[in-house]
């Protein structure tokens, strides 16, 4: 692999968030007659841990090959550094890249542990391998493809080491966190892209299988999960992400509301993490 190591610094695009999204809420408050606008503050817990990142050796040559690639990039190292800066965490959050036995990617609460499956690296490798020309294009979105479940697996990990009010389904939720944060603070739009195809792919697959869904699942059904996670990137940007529409990703009756409820998801997140950053 040959990816490049992240060149935009995590601060400078919370920044913005911040200032973007305290300045809708001030126009809100001030249109209402509700008094000041807020101020952002110092985190409210102090900073007792890291994110880290473990590459777990494998025995298995083509785990090895994944292992020692993403190890040579830093990407993920660079990336944890960076997400270190911003917010305060209450204890360790280790990170491991391993052979799990499947094509998978979780947090343990019990551990505090993300586990990133080498076996999901590898789907993620053959899912793209006919469809991608260059090497370094073909690289960048495999790692593109990681980072948006590296990025659902962190939120689920906020939630339960910030003890976050989440209502619904804690899987949407998380889906909606790695939108958000990739659009927002992020702005990679290879990224969250991925996780749409992702979610499209796993929904032609259902296609197949529907007598067999688990429809009691935590897990929302992989076309809804597509829909939610088009409309929130629709609604970031209606110009820009117009082909969603026009090329029947997403019905215009949906999308009417998109960009109401982007500004809403975007907001909620950022209302309910704000208190964890450490400020500027």
């Amino acid at each position: 692999m040959t990816i490049a190591t992240p060149t935009v610094r995590f601060s400078a695009q919370f920044s913005r968030w911040r200032s973007r999204l305290f300045g809708l809420l001030g126009v809100m408050l001030l249109s209402s007659g509700c008094g000041d606008v807020p101020s952002t503050s110092q985190a409210v817990i102090s900073d007792h841990g890291d994110l880290t990142i473990n590459y777990v050796p494998s025995e298995i040559e083509e785990y090895q090959w994944i292992q020692e690639s993403l190890e040579a990039t830093e990407f993920f190292d660079d990336l944890a550094n960076e997400l270190n800066t911003e917010f305060a965490f209450p204890e360790d959050i280790e990170v491991f890249f391993a052979e799990c036995g499947e094509a998978n990617a979780f947090y343990d609460p019990n551990s505090v542990e993300i586990t990133m499956c080498y076996e999901l690296i590898e789907q993620y490798m053959k899912i793209f391998e006919d469809e991608i020309e260059t090497q370094e294009d073909y690289d960048n979105e495999v790692i593109d493809a990681a980072l948006f479940t590296f990025f659902h697996e962190l939120g689920h990990a906020l939630v339960d080491q910030y003890e976050l009010p989440i209502t619904g389904k804690e899987e949407d939720a998380v889906d909606d966190f790695a939108t958000v944060l990739l659009i927002d603070v992020y702005e990679d739009e290879a990224a969250f892209l991925s996780g749409l195809w992702q979610f499209e792919g796993d929904a032609i697959e259902e296609q197949d299988h529907l007598d067999d869904l688990p429809f009691w699942g935590e897990h929302s059904l992989s076309s809804q999960r597509f829909y939610n996670t088009a409309c929130l990137i629709y609604g970031s940007d209606p110009d820009e992400y117009e082909f969603l529409i026009e090329e029947d990703y997403l019905p215009s009756d949906r999308a009417e509301r998109c960009p109401e409820e982007y500004e809403q998801k975007s907001r909620a997140w950022f209302t309910l993490i704000e208190p964890y950053l450490q400020g500027e």
